[in-house]
């Protein structure tokens, strides 16, 4: 069988040495996927969905609240816009989870992105206690 390329240069493909079994033993047999993958690699998969579950959660309830607390207009429509906003931080750490290289760099930027809300938190009830 000849497949047709540039004036003249087409392949020539035998399709019976193609489709015929090996029975060479240099060809290795292929193997399962989930054979192959490794205990460490299973617990990694397992650290960073809790690391996006409690993480993400974190992040996005100390970020909704501190957005509620610092945006400035009504009460009630800040706790709406910083609801809105906390739905879209949750799929973003989540992805960021999954994202990092490392476990360790998934929690790692988690932490510091909490870090910037919970000091508006914290200086928020630290005015609120001083007054």
């Amino acid at each position: 069988m000849t497949i047709p390329g540039r004036a003249g240069t087409g392949l020539q493909l035998d399709l019976h040495t193609m489709m015929a079994p090996t029975s060479d033993s240099s060809v290795p047999a292929k193997r399962n996927a989930a054979a192959t993958l490794h205990w460490r690699d299973r617990v990694g998969v397992a650290l960073r969905t809790l690391a996006a579950i409690g993480g993400g959660y974190v992040l996005a309830s100390t970020a909704t609240r501190a957005l509620a607390i610092a945006l400035p207009m009504a009460p009630v429509d800040a706790v709406v816009a910083a609801t809105l906003t906390g739905l879209v931080v949750y799929p973003c750490a989540v992805m960021w989870c999954f994202a990092a290289a490392t476990v360790l760099r998934a929690c790692i930027g988690l932490v510091a992105c909490c870090a910037l809300p919970a000091l508006v938190i914290l200086v928020h009830q630290s005015a609120a206690v001083a007054a």
